[in-house]
């Protein structure tokens, strides 16, 4: 079983990174960490190349890479800092280049025809974020919402932690969540 950890801070030691590598080690799976800060992704142009030519992006850059890693994952750990009320810019570049996947012809159908299908359907999940001050409600949300309802994965934790100017390696309660969501997703892998 593969785990993909997708750590959407653009610091490398951030908060909501660490705790993608906690949880995601916490599994004791297979696994990868994708760091989005190193990672060239562009934004969607919204162009619908992808719904007309079988799930292929027309923007050829580092999403090319995850694109094929996504589709491997058994599971998947995404992990977005709280920026101005949402996800930050790398998170959402992210979310919204994941449409091309759902035109390539696999798994089950989405609601309406035209959003094609759902590759990931059934695989589990986990979403976290962290803050300093607050708009982790909505952040959390974002989350919920790309994973959950447009790619149909099955959230088997969520953390949603304001942590100040702290760091969560100090902060044992939050780092013992962490570690509980990982244990909780190697226990939907082994279903």
């Amino acid at each position: 079983m593969k785990v993909l950890g997708i750590c959407g801070s653009f610091r490398d030691e951030s908060n909501t990174n660490k705790l993608v590598k906690k949880v995601v080690d916490s599994c004791g799976c297979e696994s990868e960490l994708i760091y989005l800060a190193q990672t060239d992704i562009k934004p969607c142009t919204g162009c619908a190349h992808c719904m007309m030519n079988d799930g292929e992006c027309i923007i050829k850059d580092g999403m090319q890479d995850i694109y094929e890693k996504l589709l491997k994952a058994d599971a998947l750990v995404f992990g977005a800092p709280t920026y101005f009320l949402d996800v930050s810019g790398a998170a959402k570049c992210f979310i919204d280049r994941n449409m091309a996947l759902y035109y390539r012809g696999i798994g089950p159908d989405a609601e309406i025809e035209v959003l094609g299908k759902r590759p990931l359907a059934g695989r589990p999940a986990v979403a976290i974020t962290t803050v300093a001050g607050g708009g982790h409600e909505r952040t959390i949300e974002t989350l919920k919402l790309f994973l959950d309802y447009c790619h149909k994965m099955k959230i088997v934790a969520e953390i949603a932690e304001p942590v100040g100017m702290n760091d969560v390696h100090d902060m044992p309660d939050v780092m013992k969540r962490a570690e509980e969501a990982g244990k909780r997703l190697a226990a939907a892998l082994k279903k």
